[in-house]
C-alpha cells in the first residue's frame, strides 16, 4: 500500500514537472510524423473517397491518391529525367511538359545523388529522416532569438512544426516544400548570427543572401523576403557594403531570370482563369494568418501579460486609422469572390460549410488585421514584411493554407515583435501547445470523415 501511494505521488510530481510534459509533447509530435510515414497516411490523402495511388503501387507503396502523394509521381519522373541528362533542365518546359510550377533546385540536387535519386523508396526514407531535422534547426534559431527563454520551452515551440499538416505530408512524400524550408531556416540562422555581431561580420550577410536565394530557387515565392532584408541592410550597413551585396544578389539572380524566360509559366501559371481577385485574396490570406496568431494572443491573455486594452486600444490610438481599416474591410468584403472550395484556407471553408456564407470569414479577417498590427513592431521593415505576407499569394489563382505552413509560424516567431511574443511564451506556453495539438487532431478527423477540406 505504501509503495502504491509513493508511486502515485511520484506520478503526480512528474505531471507537475512542466519540463517532462513539454519534452513528452516534443517526442509525441515527432512520433506522430513517424507513424504517418510508416503507415503512408497524411492529411493530403486521408479522405475515405480516395482510391489507392496506382503509380505508387508499382513500387509496392500502398497509399491513397491525392495531394502530395499524387504530386510525388510528377516530381519523381522529373528527377529521373534530370538524372539521365542534366541538360534536360533546359530541354523541357515546366508547366507545359511537366505540371511543376516551381524552380527545380530540389530536383537537381536529388537527381545528382546516385543512390537516393535512383530508388524511390530510398529517396522517401532519406528525405523523411532529413526532414525530422527541420524543427531542430528552427530550435537553434529560437535559441539565438530568445536567449532569456528556457530552452525546453523553445524546443516545445519548435516541435509544433512536426504536427503541422503541411510539414507532415511534405516530409512523407518528398515534397520540395521541405527543401525550401531548410534553405529558408539556414538563411534566417545566418541573419541572426549577423544581428548578434551588430552587422559587423559581413560573411553572415552573404550567407543569408545565398541561402535565401537557394530557397527561392526551390520555391520562387520566397523571393518576397528580399525586399524585407534589403530594408534592414539599408539601415544597418554602410553604403559600400550595401552596393557590394546588391551586385552580388543581382549576379546570383541571373540564372533564375534566364530560367524564367524559358519557363514563363513559372510566373504565368497554368491558365489565366481568375479564381479570386487581388482584394479578395487579401481577406483569404489574413484569415489564414489568423490561425497561427490566435493561440499566442490567447496565451498572452491567459498568462495575464496581455489584456484587451493592449490588444485593441494600443494598436492604433488614431480613430482615423480604425475608421480606415473598417472602411477598407467593408469595401473588400463587398467585392469579395472566391470560386469553388479548392483552397481558401480553413476559415473560408468553415464559414461556407457551417454558415453557408462568408460573414464569419470577414469577421475573422477583420480581427486578423488587428492581430497582425499588434505583433508588428513600429519599424518599416516589419510593416513591409506584414504587407508582403498578405499580398504575396494574390495572383488570382487558388490560395492554399499549405503556402503559409510552417513558413508563417517560423517568420512570426523570428521577425515579429519579440517582447510581445516573449510575453506569451516565457511564463507558460501550454495553451499554444494544446491549440496546435487540437488543430492537428481536429483537421485530421474532419478529413478522415468526409475530406471536405
Amino acid at each position: 500500500m505504501i509503495i502504491l501511494i509513493k508511486f502515485f505521488l511520484d506520478m503526480n510530481n512528474l505531471v507537475q514537472n512542466k519540463k517532462v510534459v513539454l519534452y513528452t509533447f516534443s517526442i509525441l509530435a515527432a512520433t506522430s510524423a513517424i507513424i504517418s510515414f510508416y503507415l503512408n497516411i497524411n492529411l493530403s490523402s486521408i479522405s475515405p473517397y480516395l482510391e489507392l495511388n496506382k503509380y505508387l503501387l508499382e513500387f509496392d507503396i500502398f497509399a491513397k491518391a491525392g495531394g502530395a502523394a499524387s504530386d510525388l509521381e510528377t516530381h519523381w519522373i522529373y528527377i529521373q529525367i534530370l538524372r539521365e541528362n542534366i541538360g534536360n533542365l533546359i530541354t523541357y518546359e515546366l508547366g507545359t511538359d511537366f505540371k511543376i510550377l516551381s524552380y527545380p533546385l530540389h530536383h537537381i540536387i536529388i537527381s545528382q545523388l546516385p543512390f537516393v535519386g535512383s530508388d524511390l523508396k530510398i529517396y522517401l526514407l532519406t528525405f523523411f529522416m532529413i526532414s525530422l531535422l527541420l524543427p531542430i534547426l528552427f530550435y537553434r534559431c529560437l535559441i539565438i532569438k530568445y536567449p532569456e527563454v528556457e530552452k525546453y520551452k523553445l524546443l516545445n515551440l519548435a516541435s509544433i512544426i512536426y504536427l503541422l499538416p503541411a510539414f507532415q505530408y511534405s516530409a512523407i512524400w518528398g515534397n520540395p516544400h521541405i527543401s525550401a524550408l531548410f534553405f529558408l531556416l539556414f538563411s534566417i540562422y545566418f541573419f541572426l548570427k549577423l544581428e548578434l555581431s551588430n552587422f559587423k561580420k559581413i560573411k553572415y550577410l552573404y550567407l543569408n543572401i545565398i541561402f535565401l536565394a537557394l530557397a527561392a530557387y526551390t520555391k520562387q515565392f520566397y523571393v518576397f523576403l528580399f525586399p524585407f532584408f534589403f530594408i534592414i541592410y539599408l539601415q544597418k550597413i554602410n553604403f559600400i557594403s550595401l552596393m557590394k551585396v546588391s551586385v552580388f544578389t543581382i549576379l546570383f539572380s541571373l540564372p533564375g531570370v534566364f530560367f524564367l524566360t524559358i519557363n514563363p509559366k513559372l510566373y504565368m501559371g497554368f491558365n489565366t482563369l481568375n479564381i479570386t481577385s487581388f482584394p479578395s485574396s487579401i481577406i483569404i490570406s489574413i484569415s489564414i494568418i489568423f490561425i497561427y496568431l490566435f493561440p499566442f494572443i490567447l496565451q498572452g491573455l491567459i498568462n495575464g501579460t496581455l489584456n484587451y486594452k493592449d490588444l485593441f486600444n494600443k494598436i492604433n490610438k488614431s480613430r482615423f486609422t480604425n475608421f480606415f481599416i473598417m472602411l477598407l474591410f467593408f469595401i473588400l468584403s463587398y467585392f469579395f469572390y472566391y470560386e469553388g472550395m479548392i483552397g481558401g484556407g480553413i476559415i473560408y471553408k468553415f464559414s461556407n460549410i457551417i454558415f453557408g456564407n462568408n460573414y464569419f470569414l470577414f469577421l475573422v479577417s477583420f480581427f486578423g488585421v488587428y492581430f497582425i498590427l499588434f505583433y508588428t513592431e513600429n519599424k518599416l521593415s516589419k510593416h513591409v514584411l506584414s504587407i508582403l505576407l498578405i499580398v504575396t499569394f494574390s495572383s488570382g489563382f487558388f490560395i492554399f493554407q499549405k503556402y503559409f505552413e510552417p513558413m508563417f509560424f517560423i517568420l512570426f516567431l523570428i521577425f515579429f515583435d519579440k517582447k510581445k511574443i516573449e510575453s506569451s511564451i516565457t511564463k507558460n506556453n501550454t495553451c499554444v501547445t494544446l491549440y496546435f495539438l487540437f488543430y492537428y487532431i481536429g483537421i485530421n478527423i474532419i478529413y478522415s470523415i468526409n475530406g471536405i477540406f
